[in-house]
């Protein structure tokens, strides 16, 4: 419904959303009567038909955004109201405010604790109960995804660590390094499986086969090599390529192994022998090679500005070829390969139809070269990361952002989707947390009501005074609602007392269980991150203080 207007927004300088802002809020005036550039009007993007209340929804969102991004997140709640008033359904208002509220009420996101160097890879367990990180600290650690806690003593190397995977059932993990070493772990005790495995050059990708017997590791110095994942024993030959090995994955039956390298091509290797079956040739360095979930598909994505598909079982080309203006750093099909998703270096992403080419969503525009990007599980969601340090989150169909900028100061973050779809993993130096994603379902009216009175909740404005008999009927309202959907649970979470409240909406994991567990572990920066959270419990800062004295002192703050 909103993809024209989103065409039209991004089409336009800011200074013309400003002005075009302030022309549709005059009476009578609405985002249809204003035409389009033509130049950006693709023909797979039509103008809907809508009437005042959709382009005035519209405009209260795009406001809103501004808003909250630029620091108003009251003013924001209230116009996010305004627009699902007049707007209810398909709506991204609703997911924005899903944001700002979580926000508002706590922003107390679960903390992966301890690198204290940039993190360098990051992946989830395919149950979702485990998450693993990669880093320049010279460890890799296998985490508790339901509460922040190590499972093991972290896996200690003599260099940076490069790459990370678990394997298929989540009982080992095998890490690449720069030190040119490959390592299999017990991922349980976190005790080495074997004697480190050796591969020229600096260790950038590692994947275990389907089965789990068989392990793959290529280099940034063209090496490529598989190994028995219980012995240690080598079983291909060494595979040499002139350029880097940017991606390896096996096939489902783990004969094959699929190669993304700088030598201007992705090809197939038989696992074994490591003879060159099938080549999938480009003009450039091919930076991604990915099979779709079915494996009938194969993406590639390009230095030559192109992502391309391929049958995967022939490696020959469906003919469908997705164009950047510049090279396409990375590419991934959705969870029934019916689209693929492309990032690239013109500071643009892309949503495309693997049926025609044709595109599904606008250019997403970023400010700087899009590096990084996924779907959701449910293919309802796009993630990007760009080199501005920011991972960004769209609707797969319309193009509309759905969440403000998760900003940072690294340049290369990294984002996640748990399996479960329900929250994103973000990376980016040191600092690991995980935020929560809003409900697919459609809002419920309640929501203008919860937004409406969030948004009164600020000390410097009294124009707009709270209706709190309302929100207490409200409260009571969904704290006794029997229904079990998540957009209750979500209200039931915001209405729940503070100290007993889980530490957000998706998660079992009260505030009081999470402080005492940092508390536990001592560290300084478990320490602070407690303190932090218990602004509002006296007694628990009593506690955490006296710990924090005791420590030496923090040698970043004495090197400043």
């Amino acid at each position: 419904m909103y993809r024209f207007y989103d065409r039209l927004h991004q089409s336009l300088p800011r200074a013309s959303i400003l002005i075009l802002i302030s022309v549709c809020s005059l009476p009578g005036v609405t985002l249809a009567q204003v035409s389009a550039p033509t130049s950006v009007a693709p023909a797979s993007i039509s103008q809907p038909t809508a009437g005042p209340a959709v382009s005035r929804a519209y405009v209260d969102y795009l406001q809103a955004f501004a808003l909250a991004n630029e620091g108003s997140k009251p003013e924001a709640l209230h116009l996010l109201a305004e627009s699902l008033r007049l707007q209810p359904a398909r709506n991204p208002a609703s997911a924005l405010a899903f944001e700002l509220l979580i926000e508002k009420r706590a922003d107390t996101p679960l903390r992966l604790l301890g690198h204290t160097g940039k993190v360098t890879a990051v992946s989830y367990s395919l149950d979702g109960t485990k998450i693993l990180t990669a880093s320049a600290d010279h460890t890799a650690r296998i985490w508790d995804a339901r509460t922040g806690a190590q499972l093991s003593a972290p896996l200690e190397h003599d260099a940076a660590v490069e790459s990370a995977a678990f394997s298929p059932d989540g009982k080992q993990v095998v890490t690449g390094s720069a030190e040119s070493k490959v390592r299999i772990w017990d991922a349980i005790s976190g005790k080495p499986a074997s004697a480190p495995l050796n591969l020229n050059g600096a260790v950038v990708c590692v994947s275990f086969s389907p089965d789990g017997k068989m392990i793959a590791a290529g280099t940034d110095d063209g090496k490529l090599r598989t190994w028995n994942a219980a012995t240690g024993e080598p079983v291909s030959p060494l595979v040499i390529y002139h350029e880097e090995v940017y991606g390896i994955a096996f096939n489902q039956d783990g004969t094959e192994l699929l190669t993304a390298t700088g030598d201007r091509k992705a090809e197939f290797l038989d696992a074994r022998t490591g003879q060159r079956l099938r080549r999938m040739p480009h003009g450039n360095i091919v930076f991604t090679a990915r099979f779709s979930p079915d494996e009938k598909l194969i993406v590639t994505a390009s230095g030559d500005s192109s992502a391309r598909i391929w049958n995967a079982q022939t490696g020959v080309p469906t003919g469908v070829v997705l164009q950047h203006g510049f090279r396409v750093q990375s590419a991934a099909f959705n969870n029934d390969a019916s689209r693929v998703v492309t990032a690239s270096s013109d500071h643009t992403a892309r949503v495309w139809d693997v049926s025609n080419g044709l595109p599904i969503t606008p250019l997403l525009q970023h400010p700087a070269p899009v590096g990084r990007v996924s779907f959701s599980p449910d293919g309802s969601l796009v993630a990007t990361v760009a080199s501005d340090g920011a991972v960004r989150l769209w609707d797969s169909t319309s193009g509309e952002k759905v969440r403000l900028p998760i900003s940072g100061d690294e340049k290369e973050p990294f984002a996640v989707f748990s399996p479960n779809g329900h929250s994103l993993l973000v990376a980016e130096g040191t600092s690991i947390r995980t935020l929560d994603l809003p409900p697919a379902e459609a809002a419920p009216p309640w929501l203008i009501e919860l937004a409406d009175f969030a948004s009164t909740q600020a000390n410097y404005n009294l124009t707009r005074v709270p209706n709190v008999a309302d929100a207490e009927a409200l409260r009571l309202q969904l704290l006794n609602e029997k229904d079990g959907g998540p957009w209750t649970h979500f209200g039931k979470w915001y209405f729940a007392d503070s100290g007993h409240r889980a530490i957000s909406p998706w998660s079992d994991l009260s505030l009081e269980s999470y402080v005492k567990m940092l508390i536990a572990r001592g560290d300084r920066k478990s320490l602070q991150y407690a303190n932090s959270l218990a602004h509002d419990f006296p007694s628990w800062s009593a506690k955490i203080r006296p710990l924090l004295a005791q420590l030496p002192p923090d040698p970043s703050k004495a090197a400043e």
